[in-house]
């Protein structure tokens, strides 16, 4: 008996059935793979929390934003809190080949600070691991608190590094980090689970960089800060993610939240202040709200 093959028609209803079976799984798959890579990079953050923790643990304080003994600008590359919590994110040989008596080379000259750590990368941002618009050092996608302050300086892209001139950077903010703060659990008077520790800086704020800063007047180099015209995904200081919508912030108590770049936002004029703001702040005392 002569075998039946498959007409012309039956094989375009299989062609047909698999199309329709990839165009129905593949958003599923892509949004499965967004969930993985969102998880991954909030993980990250938990770690960043539980090294922060064990540093505090190991000295009574939160490690300094970045350490210099000056604050004048135009003095180079100086360390930050990234590098000093190393041993605490499984980089402890990475950590003892770094002199920390010397201030930092130029990435170009020096392999150990364009390398890229996991921890220190969100999955999903497309930054690359050498960061072009911070000097060339190893990108970083998560940003310390400044406060609800701006830094005193407003360093626009590509206009100039400093305006309105070079202001020497202050040793206090009213967030976590700053030049050589030394901030304990007892200070943040508002409660951990109230104030931001450690938030996301993707690329549309040009990412950060783990080592430190490039110069006292780069703040935002390591750190972010709440300011209003700093509102989450807004500017070159601000936090932001690729993840839609706003971005993940470390509590310091070490819980990981998702805050909504619509969260409530002032500018502080007459005084108010939005629930962005007292959640940067550690100790203003004020009710923060719904957030």
């Amino acid at each position: 008996m002569r075998k039946r093959g498959f007409t012309f028609v039956e094989v375009l209803v299989v062609i047909g059935l698999t199309a329709v079976a990839i165009a129905v799984l593949l958003p599923a798959i892509q949004q499965a793979r967004q969930d993985q890579r969102r998880a991954q990079c909030k993980n990250n953050l938990k770690q960043l929390g539980l090294a922060l923790h064990n540093y505090h643990d190991t000295f009574q304080v939160f490690p300094p934003g970045w350490v210099s003994k000056s604050g004048e600008c135009g003095l180079g590359p100086r360390f930050g809190w990234q590098a000093f919590i190393l041993p605490y994110v499984e980089q402890a040989a990475l950590y003892n080949r770094i002199n920390f008596n010397e201030p930092p080379p130029p990435a170009t000259t020096k392999q150990i600070f364009t390398t890229s750590i996991r921890t220190y990368r969100c999955p999903i941002d497309p930054a690359p691991d050498v960061n072009p618009l911070r000097k060339d050092y190893a990108t970083s996608n998560y940003s310390g608190n400044y406060g609800r302050l701006a830094a005193p300086r407003l360093r626009p892209l590509g206009t100039s590094d400093f305006w309105p001139g070079a202001v020497t950077a202050p040793m206090r903010s009213n967030g976590i980090f700053a030049r050589n703060s030394s901030v304990r659990i007892a200070h943040i008077t508002d409660g951990t689970s109230n104030t931001f520790a450690v938030a996301e800086k993707g690329f549309a704020s040009g990412a950060g960089i783990w080592v430190g800063v490039t110069d006292n007047g780069h703040e935002d180099d390591t750190l972010f800060d709440a300011s209003h015209r700093s509102r989450i995904n807004q500017s070159w200081s601000s936090a932001s993610s690729r993840h839609g919508g706003g971005a993940h912030f470390l509590m310091c108590d070490g819980v990981v939240r998702f805050i909504s770049e619509n969260v409530d936002s002032k500018p502080g004029s007459g005084g108010e202040s939005g629930a962005y703001q007292r959640l940067s702040d550690k100790s203003d005392g004020l009710v923060i709200g719904d957030f």
